[in-house]
């Protein structure tokens, strides 16, 4: 497993294969994790897991490649024989020449594109900081490397991509695999680690909260295209048709300082709690305790924040975008488009104005553990391993158990 990012280093990326990884080695298999040097260790899940840092170049977007290439190297030079390398891109991209020195079928999960990433970053959107630099460095050294995620989708024995909104950016790109081995597999969610049970009576309570108040939470990065400043617009706006409401803004980012400027010119210093890289524990508890999540994305490559809300029991105002509309069907929550604040805040007062709320949340999980529990995802991804690892090559052609990304 070729990943950039591992436990405690959290992420999307990190997040999927700490998963992925566990289940897999759940299932018996012997993983190995290949993962970016860091100084805050790691955290293993499973006996079957081995970690191993390489180093790379700390620089922005230079580290894809420099730790995909030292990442190869340290296959390469381990003397184990592995059936298959798994990368997860787009944080680790491979040279070319790497899919033939492997000498091991490669799958890659494209985990969105550098180029759908940028299309959501503006200059007027940049704050300073050292997340500005890393925008900037999307914005203007993203081009030139397009080519390396057209080499994952073209030179990968076999491609998953997480969302239908992917499939079809890339098939926009016009970069085909050169197996046809194409499949859509969304990214699993741990529906038992984000469970309406985690609901604390008390949280309210112990943030100064009135019993009687609705609480909204919306779990991410403080960053421009995560729609931080939509959602506290919205926000505001639902705030001045009825006050008992309390919205939960909890992640960390470089519009911290923003955010906290703008409550006080709201008169809603109140009204918001602003809950910093809390615990695991107590986020899932803030999700699992609140009566609507919502999100204002201008993009994802999928939109795990999404799927933990509604596995909790949740129900989701947010923006179609990435692998929403997969995750949000009708009876769980209400879509937007982006950049719609009004529409968002109407939808998010309409629903909580709903008796059946509750109602909505119970969907929204049983939608989630049917559509995309870790469970049924690892077991997919297993058998998408072993149909790349017995036929690298394709030559037997498309399987039909499969989904062929469109």
């Amino acid at each position: 497993m070729i990943s950039s990012e591992y436990p405690p280093k959290w992420g999307g990326v990190g997040v999927v294969a700490y998963y992925l990884s566990t289940w897999m080695a759940k299932r018996g298999h012997e993983v190995h994790v290949v993962t970016r040097k860091q100084s805050i260790g790691y955290q293993s899940s499973h006996d079957n897991i081995h970690i191993h840092p390489v180093k790379w170049l700390r620089a922005p977007m230079l580290f894809t490649t420099s730790f995909g290439r030292n990442a190869v190297r340290w296959i390469r030079e381990s003397g184990l024989e592995f059936d298959i390398v798994h990368v997860q891109s787009n944080m680790a991209l491979l040279p070319e020449r790497c899919y033939d020195e492997l000498d091991v079928p490669v799958v890659s999960t494209m985990h969105g594109t550098w180029r759908g990433e940028r299309s959501t970053i503006s200059l007027r959107n940049l704050s300073p900081s050292i997340a500005a630099v890393n925008d900037l460095a999307i914005m203007y050294l993203g081009p030139f490397f397009d080519r390396f995620e057209d080499h994952a989708i073209e030179r990968s024995n076999g491609v998953i991509t997480i969302s239908y909104s992917d499939c079809r950016a890339l098939k926009e790109r016009g970069v085909k695999n050169r197996y046809d081995r194409r499949i859509h597999l969304p990214d699993g969610i741990d529906v038992e680690e984000f469970h309406p049970r985690n609901m604390d009576p008390e949280l309210k309570g112990r943030y100064g909260i009135p019993a009687g108040n609705k609480m909204i939470a919306s779990v991410g990065r403080f960053a421009a295209r995560k729609g931080i400043r939509e959602v506290l617009e919205a926000f505001r706006l639902m705030y001045s048709e009825r006050k008992d409401l309390t919205l939960f803004l909890v992640g960390w980012g470089p519009l911290e300082s923003e955010i906290r400027s703008k409550l006080r010119k709201y008169s809603m210093e109140d009204a918001v709690r602003l809950v910093i890289s809390p615990p695991h524990k107590e986020m899932q508890a803030i999700v699992a305790t609140a009566d609507l999540a919502m999100f204002h994305s201008y993009w994802e490559g999928y939109g795990l924040t999404f799927g933990e809300a509604l596995a909790s029991g949740t129900p989701c105002v947010l923006t179609d975008i990435g692998g929403a509309p997969e995750m949000v069907v009708e009876g769980t929550g209400k879509l937007v488009r982006v950049g719609d604040v009004k529409g968002q805040a109407k939808a998010a007062l309409e629903l909580l104005a709903r008796e059946d709320l509750p109602e909505w949340g119970s969907r929204g999980r049983e939608h989630i553990v049917r559509y995309c529990s870790w469970e049924d995802i690892a077991a997919r991804t297993e058998e998408f391993y072993e149909w790349v690892v017995e036929d690298p090559e394709n030559k037997e052609g498309w399987r039909d158990d499969f989904e062929r990304c469109p």
